[in-house]
């Protein structure tokens, strides 16, 4: 049976061989979003229910350690605004501190001990599902994903 939704796809995706696939981005963004949703869970039952999925942009690779908030928010590919109103939220739960270097007026960002383990047990989650997904697809095809994705983040 086709929906209305796939005939708009075939009548807009013409010359597609399989309009009704979705492509790599969204694939892409359909991993993100069972890592996300795992990191939720393992950090909730870690007693760090406050963190959120926006939080994941102050604390997604590498931890900021001695970062002004500018490079945070350009890394994250958000305004300045933006990433204060996160920093405030995480600075408030006790995640991270600001200060200054060397008496210097800019201020700088960087983790607390809870932030750091917090970072720890993100990175310790993200590693169980890679061995999840490994386990699914086999150690060859998941090797290969990886060094796919390597070459191509490596490169850009």
């Amino acid at each position: 049976m086709t929906t209305p939704r796939q005939s708009q796809s075939e009548q807009r995706f013409a010359g597609d061989p399989d309009p009704d696939d979705p492509l790599i981005g969204a694939r892409l963004r359909f991993c993100l979003s069972q890592v996300e949703q795992q990191l939720c869970e393992a950090l909730a039952a870690a007693g760090f229910a406050d963190i959120q999925v926006a939080h994941f942009k102050v604390f997604r690779f590498p931890p900021p350690e001695n970062e002004r908030p500018i490079d945070l928010a350009q890394r994250a590919g958000m305004s300045k605004q933006a990433m204060n109103y996160l920093l405030v939220q995480l600075e408030e739960a006790g995640y991270l501190v600001r200060h200054s270097i060397d008496g210097a007026s800019a201020r700088v960002v960087s983790l607390t001990e809870k932030g750091w383990r917090v970072a720890e047990l993100q990175r310790a989650t993200v590693r169980a599902i890679e061995q999840q997904w490994e386990a699914r697809v086999g150690r060859a095809r998941f090797q290969t994903f990886y060094a796919v994705l390597k070459d191509l983040t490596d490169a850009a």
